[in-house]
């Protein structure tokens, strides 16, 4: 049987369906029940056929090892998409216990059942980055000297723990999506762009990020799971958007006025330095030094590798904005 964590996400719900449309025996890690149920009826809306939703739910949390014990049984496959994102830095340590520790959890108890293979969804903040490049991918290597975010300590960290797996004989592969776009699942990244526009957002940061659809991420992760392909891992992005372009085709697609405003990356610094000043007394800081660098940043992300080493090909991100902006749910 195949364990989904992070079941009722905007990738894991999108990948119990393609798992009930091939027939797959499946056991959906949740921990609220309203998620669950939401999930399931996204599932009979968007089912081609009319097959009855075989999915065995079990309740836990990747941090809980009681939960996860009786969540492993009879499993022999893992796909771990479940993740705490946020990249405010007074959210640090809820991020390392979800993404690092409740990775090791997994990773200890799938050493322990011996499961065939690992799927895992890390990040495109886990990846390094050469400063002599213009470019980011696979394999550039991380830079320990460089500031990144609590988030990216967090996936890269988890990473480690996927492979320490490996080590001890349970293949897996890990993809690094880029910012996933989807629909299906309330606070996906595509309705809070769109929620943006529609509430006359009016700055932007300058710099460029990679984007790939909800639709591409589970196409790769099954098919990586299936494959001979182990102990590897594949940035996922489609296309690379200044985020200027993003929210102005939202904008024109939604019949709304566009962001004007560029965010400077000196603003960014200030305000970095007033909220490490306002820490001080109390308040919780949210910028850092790695985010504002994340902001700004416009090197590419590459995303190619999977396309030459597979017959995958991505969907074109453009399109897929004319279809979906307007029902992002």
């Amino acid at each position: 049987m195949i364990l989904v964590t992070g079941a009722t996400g905007l990738v894991g719900s999108h990948l119990l369906l393609k798992l009930l449309e091939q027939d797959e025996d499946v056991v959906a890690l949740y921990r609220s029940e309203s998620k669950k149920e939401t999930t399931i009826s996204f599932i009979k809306d968007r089912m081609l056929s009319k097959k009855e939703i075989k999915i065995i739910w079990r309740k836990g949390d990747i941090c809980n090892l009681p939960s996860l014990e009786l969540a492993f049984e009879g499993i022999t496959h893992l796909y771990h998409c479940a993740a705490f994102i946020s990249f405010a830095h007074y959210k640090q340590e809820t991020l390392m216990e979800v993404n690092q520790e409740g990775t090791t959890l997994l990773v200890n108890l799938a050493i322990k059942h011996q499961l065939k293979k690992i799927a895992y969804i890390s990040s495109i903040a886990a990846l390094g980055n050469d400063l002599n490049s213009d470019f980011i991918d696979e394999s550039t290597p991380w830079n320990a000297e460089l500031d990144h975010t609590p988030y990216a300590y967090s996936k890269f960290g988890a990473e480690l723990e996927v492979w320490r797996g490996t080590q001890e004989g349970i293949p897996a592969v890990i993809i690094n999506p880029g910012v996933i776009l989807g629909t299906g699942v309330r606070g996906n990244p595509l309705e809070l762009l769109c929620d943006q526009i529609d509430n006359r957002l009016r700055f932007f940061p300058k710099g460029t990020t990679g984007y790939v659809t909800v639709e591409d991420v589970v196409d790769v992760l099954v098919h990586l799971m299936n494959s001979e392909i182990k102990n590897e891992r594949f940035v996922l992005v489609a296309a690379n958007w200044s985020y200027e372009q993003m929210f102005k085709r939202i904008a024109f697609l939604k019949g709304k006025k566009p962001p004007k405003i560029a965010l400077r990356k000196s603003w960014l610094q200030l305000f970095n330095f007033l909220e490490i000043f306002l820490s001080l007394f109390g308040k919780r800081r949210f910028m850092t030094k790695a985010l504002i660098g994340s902001l700004c940043g416009e090197k590419k992300i590459m995303g190619t590798r999977i396309e030459e080493k597979t017959s995958f090909r991505y969907s074109e991100i453009d399109k897929y904005l004319v279809k979906n902006v307007g029902n992002p749910f």
